[in-house]
Formats: C-alpha cells, structure tokens, sequence
C-alpha cells in the first residue's frame, strides 16, 4: 500500500468506547446509520477471516485499513484511474468491470467493501479475485441492498443473496457465510433520515432518535423477524477450494446463511 505512513481514518473511526462506527466527520447524517451497522459488520468480517497478504478491491481511502492493518503481512490496493476518491494509497489502477491485470497472485484474502454495485460487470471482479486468491484464500464482500442511488451515475445494481450466491459459484468460489444486515426499523429508519437530509437539524434529531429505538426490545424482535426480507446489507464470505476446483453446487447452496 502506497504512502501507508499518511493513512488516516476516513469512513470508518473508533469511539470513545473502542468500537469502530461511521465517521462523524466524514460520513454525512443521512448516511451514519448504515456506515455504523456496516462498520459492526466489516469489524467482525474482518477479523474472523483476514489474514496474510491482501488485496483491496476498489479501495478509495482504504477505510478498512485500520481493522486490518495488524492482522495481514501485506496490502495491495486497486481501484480505477477516474475514482472520485483521493487515490494517494492505489497501487494498482484497474477497471474491475474487466479482468484485472495483476501478475501476482497467491493472495490470502480480498476485499471488496460498498464496491460491486458501483460495477457494471460484477462477475468480472469475482472471477479476478477467484484468480488471484491461493487455495483456501478468502474473499470479503459487502454490499448494499435497501439503499439510495449513490455516487451516481456509477450505481449500477442491488444484489439479493441469491445473486451473490450465484456469482460466487459461479466464479469457482464457496458460500462460506452470507449475512444479512439491518431489517425493517433500519431500512425504515434509514429511509427517513435521508427524505429529510435537506434539514440538518431535523436529520440529525432522526437519526439520535432512530439509535435509541433500535435499542428496544421490540423492535429488536421486528428488526430480527424482518432481516431475511428487509435487509439493509448483505456481507459475502467466499473461499477458493482447496485443490482450486469448482464448488460442489448442492453443497455450496447449503452454506451458511445468517441474520446479523
């Protein structure tokens, strides 16, 4: 990773508690609510499975940098000439939508966060990683599901499981968990804070309110009854068999599906 002495935290930062949530001076009002379910999410993503060398996949700012940084031996960050963000840490500049031209390979772990919808072409950047991982690497996916048009015009696509699924398998890739994230009151809540982003005041005082009543019991129960069909994100754990052979299907269908 380029100019790794100069990485700050961008997306993502630590509280006062020691817990990483969306960054308040980075991420608007509107969008804190998901960056803060997300950042939970790529948290525990993360150190579960990174490890070794790894590559980042349409990096921006790298704000997983920080979670990660002391669980891999080395970084290689990839992400396209025109990226609206700063590019001070890229590497390599590639279009994803087309397979990427890396030599080297034999890579422990890749990461593609808020990326693949950004991608006309997603399967492109399953079949690079599926190409560059070592037998039993691992790929980390995060995805948006129930969310605004952002970063326009390059968003393309909303993906359900059964099409992260699909291109996984498709890829020479396995299911090794699929998580669903958020539910009706976050999806709900979300919604809202961004209908009234033209208010700050207002927004603001949504989203305080929103975190508290996500607290609730009951409301913990809808959000948990409602994940499965409301889901505000998806987060992909994928890995390269073994032997770098193609997934048994049946098998690869019955991998972990589960509501965070």
């Amino acid at each position: 990773m380029r100019n790794r002495a100069a990485w700050r935290p961008s997306k993502f930062e630590i509280d006062r508690a020691g817990k990483w949530r969306g960054s308040r001076s980075e991420v608007p009002i509107t969008s804190r609510l998901a960056a803060d379910i997300a950042a939970g999410f790529y948290y525990q993503t993360i150190h579960e499975h990174a490890r070794g060398r790894l590559i980042d996949l349409g990096c921006g700012k790298v704000p997983l940098y920080g979670m990660y940084k002391d669980l891999v031996s080395d970084v290689v960050c990839v992400d396209w000439p025109n990226s609206l963000h700063d590019s001070a840490h890229t590497d390599v500049f590639a279009d994803l939508n087309h397979p990427l031209d890396v030599e080297e390979t034999g890579f422990d772990t890749a990461i593609a966060s808020d990326v693949i919808e950004h991608l006309h072409t997603p399967e492109a950047l399953f079949a690079s990683a599926a190409r560059l991982l070592r037998p039993q690497g691992k790929l980390l996916v995060g995805v948006p599901l129930l969310y605004w048009i952002h970063e326009m015009p390059h968003d393309f696509h909303r993906y359900t499981r059964f099409a992260l699924e699909k291109m996984t398998r498709d890829a020479g890739l396995t299911v090794i968990s699929l998580t669903a994230a958020g539910g009706s009151p976050e999806v709900l809540s979300d919604m809202a804070t961004k209908s009234l982003g033209s208010s700050k005041i207002i927004s603001s005082a949504m989203y305080g309110v929103s975190r508290a009543l996500l607290t609730i019991p009951l409301v913990k129960r809808l959000s948990a009854a409602t994940r499965e069909a409301m889901p505000m994100a998806y987060f992909l754990v994928a890995q390269k068999l073994p032997d770098g052979s193609a997934p048994d299907t049946e098998a690869a269908a019955g991998a972990r599906f589960t509501t965070g």
